[in-house]
């Protein structure tokens, strides 16, 4: 069984919501129990009103509080860059933000991990938090959207800037397009994995799991979560291209974004569960079942990474998911909490 050799999983740092709640901390016993993860990817939150631009003082206060527990598990990590408002097609961002994530926060994570040869080591680059692109994007000129334009300004910071010397990997893991934007959604994401080589890694969401979620549905006819999606995701990683449905509202068939993959962009997967898993098992358990079958033939074929989300602690740690996370990266088995 040639199982893949890299099998992430996210933990969270800082705070959580505007209240100022913060995730709990994961101790190293928490992260020793996930025996079968090789490496973890300390993520923040999505929810770009909770630090908004600054200042990153306290989350990069969290974060490395994180990290020197994961480092003493010794195994790899990456560290969440806060989130960016990308909430329109109207984004004139792009230099600010590109200066103040740069200054206030990259270069302050690496100033820290560079400081310390363990962390260093381990360090193996930077997670990109938002999960989608707005707006309309060009095959032959992707940085033309200014939300791709950033990403690949801070492409270059991660991996190619001699003055600063991070030269670590960019990862992101966004989710395919549900709703009535899903074509568009996948294209945006295709264009970037596909034709540009911003990322190292792309982990793709599925959704599939939360199809049940009160704020997504299954799929009506123009909103909910296609359930090809799932299908379409796996034969992505399994071919390392990423598709999108050959027209919009055909679901049965598949073409290459862009026509054809000239990016050197690695296509992998990402495995989810919540603590919907043990709360509402009856319910997310056929979703979480279908999921993990599919999913174990790219897992143990060897070639494909993948990361899996959990929640956060209360997830993984409160619910067990630890269990379900164990069970898929020991053979693709699936564990229910």
């Amino acid at each position: 069984m040639a199982i893949s050799q890299t099998r992430l999983t996210f933990l969270f740092a800082g705070k959580h919501n505007t209240n100022g709640d913060k995730y709990t901390k994961f101790s190293k016993s928490d992260l020793d129990n996930l025996s079968h993860v090789t490496g973890f990817v300390v993520g923040v939150t999505g929810d770009y009103n909770v630090y908004k631009t600054g200042p990153f003082t306290d989350l990069i206060s969290d974060v490395m509080e994180q990290v020197e527990i994961v480092a003493q598990t010794g195994k790899p990590f990456y560290i969440g860059i806060p989130a960016v408002n990308f909430d329109s097609t109207t984004y004139t961002r792009r230099s600010a933000d590109y200066t103040n994530i740069k200054s206030n926060y990259i270069q302050q994570i690496w100033s820290q991990i560079s400081a310390n040869s363990t962390y260093k080591n381990l360090f193996k680059g930077f997670y990109w938090t938002n999960e989608r692109v707005f707006g309309t994007t060009n095959v032959s000129s992707p940085t033309s959207n200014a939300q791709i334009g950033l990403l690949n300004d801070l492409a270059y910071t991660i991996r190619n800037d001699t003055s600063l010397g991070i030269r670590k990997e960019f990862i992101w893991s966004p989710y395919l397009g549900f709703n009535s934007t899903y074509y568009e959604i996948n294209t945006n994401i295709g264009i970037i994995a596909n034709r540009t080589n911003i990322f190292n890694t792309v982990f793709l969401q599925s959704n599939y799991y939360f199809t049940p979620a009160p704020d997504k549905g299954a799929w009506n006819g123009s909103s909910g979560i296609i359930p090809q999606t799932l299908d379409m995701a796996v034969k992505s990683a399994t071919d390392n291209k990423l598709y999108n449905f050959a027209a919009k509202g055909n679901f049965n068939s598949y073409s290459v974004v862009g026509g054809t993959k000239t990016s050197n962009t690695k296509i992998a997967l990402n495995m989810e569960a919540e603590d919907t898993l043990k709360g509402k098992q009856s319910t997310y358990s056929p979703y979480y079942k279908t999921a993990c079958a599919k999913m174990k033939v790219p897992l143990l074929n060897g070639s494909c990474p993948f990361i899996f989300y959990a929640g956060s602690y209360n997830g993984i740690v409160k619910s067990n998911l630890r269990a379900s996370i164990e069970g898929f990266y020991t053979d693709g088995s699936c564990v229910l909490p």
